[in-house]
Parts: C-alpha cells; sequence; structure tokens
C-alpha cells in the first residue's frame, strides 16, 4: 500500500501574495457591483460599461497613452502622500500643494523668456517644488513643534491655495477673457508628447523616476526604516534618537515638493497655463490620497492602483462619450472603492480602535470622579 504524500504547504510568500490579492479584489468586486446598481440605474448594461471602459483604456496604443497621461500625476501624489501615511500622519493638503505648483509653474512658463528647453522645464518643475515644499512646511512645522493635527491644517490649507490661486487668475494674472486663465507657456517651457494626438507626455519619466527612487529610500534606506517606526511607535523612535520633529518637517517638505511637480507636470505637458479646474473633480491630489490608502501605502500598490484611477479617469470620459454615462457614476465607483476598503481597514484594526475609545472613556470616568 503507497504512503499517501503530505500535501503541500503553501508557502509564506504565496500566502501572502493571495491575502494581499484578495484584499485587493473584494473592495474592487464590492466597487463594482454597487457601480452596477448605479449603471442599471443610469439605463446601461454593466457589462457593456465596464468591457467598454476596459477597451478604450488599454486596448489600442492612444486609449494605453491617454491612460498613462492620467496615471502620470496621480503616481507622483500618489508616493507623495505616502511618506506621511507610513509615518502615520495624514497629509491631506497634497491637492493644495498641487495647485501652488501649477500655478507658480505656469507663471514660470511664461515670464521667463529666452533659455533653451531644457533648462526652462527644469525651472518651471523646480519653482513648482519649491512653492509646494514651502506651503507643506506650514502643516509640517505645526505638526512637528505644536503636535497640531496635520488633517485639520492640511485641509483648510488645500482651500485657501485653490482660493487665492483662483483669485489671482481672474483679478491680476489672468487674460481676461471669458473664462480665468493665465497667459499659455513658452514653447521652451512645454514638455514633449509621446504622441502629439495623446496626453501622455515625459512626465511618465519623470514620474517612474521618482517612484524608483522613493521605492528605495521607502525600502532599503536608514530613512525609510526611521519613516516606518515613527508610524509604529512615535515616542519609541525619539527616545533613540532618530530626531522625529526633525523627520515630520522632512516627510511634509518633500511631500509637498512631489505635489508641486505633479502640479507642475500637468502645466508643462497637457494644459499649458493655469485655469482653476485644471486638477478635475475629486483632484489628482485627492487620486493619489486614494490610491494610497487603498494600496496600504505600498509602492508597488500605488503604481498598480494609480494605473487604475488612470484607466478610470480616461475611461469615464469615453463612456460618457460613447454609451452617454455620466462622469459621477466613475466617481461612485471609486468612491464606493474607497469607502470598502475603509470598513476593511476598520475591521483590521478594530482592537486598536475599540482600545483608543476604551482609554478615552476610561479618562473621562476618572475625570468625572474626580
Amino acid at each position: 500500500m503507497k504512503q499517501r504524500l503530505p500535501a503541500k504547504r503553501t508557502t509564506g510568500w504565496t500566502s501572502n501574495l493571495l491575502a494581499a490579492a484578495g484584499d485587493v479584489l473584494v473592495p474592487l468586486l464590492f466597487a463594482f457591483g454597487v457601480g452596477s446598481i448605479f449603471s442599471l440605474i443610469c439605463g446601461c448594461n454593466p457589462f457593456t460599461l465596464y468591457s467598454y471602459i476596459i477597451k478604450k483604456a488599454f486596448f489600442s496604443v492612444g486609449g494605453l497613452l491617454n491612460t498613462l497621461g492620467y496615471t502620470t500625476p496621480i503616481i507622483i501624489t500618489g508616493m507623495a502622500t505616502a511618506l506621511s501615511i507610513r509615518a502615520n500622519m495624514y497629509n491631506m493638503g497634497i491637492e493644495g500643494q498641487v495647485f501652488l505648483g501649477a500655478f507658480t509653474a505656469a507663471l514660470a512658463g511664461y515670464m521667463i523668456k529666452g533659455v533653451p528647453t531644457a533648462l526652462h522645464v527644469t525651472l518651471c518643475l523646480l519653482i513648482g517644488a519649491a512653492f509646494g515644499a514651502v506651503y507643506a512646511l506650514i502643516p509640517g512645522l505645526l505638526k512637528a513643534k505644536l503636535r497640531v493635527n496635520e488633517v485639520v491644517t492640511t485641509v483648510m490649507l488645500n482651500s485657501i491655495a485653490t482660493q487665492v490661486t483662483g483669485f489671482l487668475t481672474q483679478s491680476y494674472l489672468g487674460t481676461g477673457d471669458a473664462y480665468a486663465h493665465t497667459e499659455f507657456i513658452e514653447q521652451t517651457a512645454r514638455l514633449a508628447k509621446l504622441n502629439s494626438k495623446y496626453r501622455c507626455t515625459t512626465a511618465i519619466f519623470i514620474a517612474l523616476a521618482i517612484w524608483l527612487i522613493l521605492y528605495f529610500i521607502l525600502k532599503k534606506t536608514k530613512f525609510g526604516y526611521e519613516i516606518d517606526c515613527i508610524g509604529k511607535q512615535w515616542e519609541f523612535a525619539d527616545a533613540v534618537g532618530m530626531h522625529v520633529s526633525r523627520k515630520i518637517v522632512v516627510i511634509f517638505v518633500v511631500g509637498g515638493a512631489l505635489a508641486g511637480i505633479a502640479g507642475a507636470t500637468e502645466i508643462l505637458g497637457v494644459n499649458y497655463n493655469f485655469v482653476n479646474t485644471f486638477s478635475a473633480n475629486p483632484g489628482i491630489g485627492w487620486d493619489g490620497f486614494f490610491v494610497c490608502i487603498l494600496a496600504g501605502s505600498n509602492p508597488v500598490g500605488i503604481l498598480l492602483f494609480s494605473i487604475v484611477f488612470g484607466a478610470l479617469r480616461y475611461g469615464a470620459l469615453a463612456a460618457q462619450t460613447g454609451l452617454g454615462v455620466p462622469l459621477d457614476l466613475i466617481n461612485i465607483i471609486k468612491s464606493t472603492l474607497v469607502l470598502f476598503m475603509a470598513i476593511k481597514l476598520i475591521g483590521n484594526n478594530r482592537e486598536a480602535i475599540a482600545d483608543f475609545f476604551g482609554h478615552i472613556f476610561h479618562r473621562s470616568a476618572v475625570k468625572k470622579e474626580g
């Protein structure tokens, strides 16, 4: 009688891979399920809608280039967000930093004249990065020195950035046309398109370079290790000499600089002038935030989800034209995806959340007794 061999066990990395795939697929399935309901309400067959989006976004050269064009700034803003998320902080001001970077890059694009293309583009990108970094320095210092909640400050600064850039464009720095916009940038400030008919520009290489550099920093360097330590145990990291306050400022400044670059690439490669609606609803900064949350701040996940969001952005426009489906339907799918991921994160951390609220209630009870 033959002895039965024991079943081959799934290796650790395989089980981790399957778990990660499940973490992505389950929220996706739920989100597309909700989207299917709204698709039927709109009078469109969900299978027709999703197959149309996939076909338009990936199965033609033009569609792929347009998808990559929409993906480019989301990669950058997603990685910018990851720096703070991994440190257990929520820099929700990426959108405002994107606006400031775009606005200042547009000004540099038409005010600087008579310089070579390589120098002009570099200057515009650096100026956008510098203003994004300076703007992010404000919540960074408040968090590091005064322990002010970064969510409140960054959200408020978002509104200030969008309102101020819109006001300046409409009143002082605009052209006076029917719709408010700045002057068109010089030809020397424009990023080259990979194909003149489609959206994708050489900014995709800038985005991939940023992704590679940050991947290496987060995974392979002491600074990346310190960011993770700060996120897991702030007090311990400070006690062992990691200079947490200084690191917080650096994290915010670098994130702001990257957000500024993301805004600048949209102006230099796509719009060629600043219009207050250039970052379409919900905004490339917010898309980067959503992508980072969905990916669990993992760089590989950020890259993949950025492509998904880029495909949804372009596919939504194509579906609106080809199928008459409103753009809001795609926003519903994206929002539902984030919602289901948030529910999952809460489920995974329910013990920590219970301890947190238990601690609060305990303190309240002690105060009342006192």
